[in-house]
């Protein structure tokens, strides 16, 4: 082998070293921040959640259609469960039900949360290790859809008495 082979065979070398090592900064940046955004999504999403139940609690159906607006925003529109969940939101301003309403709209955010964490934690990952893909589990699917409350609240937040209903 003459010098010049030698040289060129490093010159190639150090050329794929660089943009392999260029390649994997890069990525590494990208999924830094679109991890970082994604955190303050769902910190977004866990707040307006909660904004939603005291809106419920306190009958406010201005509130509920001004947080249905930032949900809509927030969500995927072409989506099924993400509009699912903006229908939910619209149920919650209905007289009764309101218990069996807020578990089911908790539940259903719940499970996007979730759905995002393992697409989170699935992108993390090297290429050769992201398969199978995460699906997201569908509300109907959920076995504890059923009596997620109990028919006591000892704080009395959800009384059946102000919806007009003997207890």
């Amino acid at each position: 082998m003459e010098f010049g082979d030698f040289l060129a065979s490093a010159a190639v070398a150090a050329l794929v070293a660089g943009l392999v090592s260029f390649r994997s900064h890069e990525r590494k940046t990208q999924l830094k921040s679109i991890n970082r955004e994604r955190a303050k999504w769902r910190e977004t999403i866990m707040a307006n959640a909660l904004l939603v139940q005291h809106a419920v609690v306190a009958q406010d159906p201005t509130k509920i259609d001004e947080l249905h607006l930032a949900f809509r925003l927030l969500l995927d529109p072409h989506d099924e469960e993400d509009q699912l969940i903006l229908i939910a939101i619209e149920n919650l301003k209905g007289v009764g039900k309101r218990k069996l309403r807020m578990a089911e709209f908790s539940s259903r955010v719940a499970l996007l949360l979730k759905h995002d964490r393992d697409r989170s934690r699935h992108e993390a990952k090297p290429w050769f290790l992201r398969f199978p893909v995460p699906k997201r589990r569908p509300y109907s699917e959920m076995a504890e859809r059923r009596a997620l409350w109990s028919d006591t609240d000892p704080a009395g937040a959800w009384d059946d008495r102000r919806e007009g209903r003997k207890p």
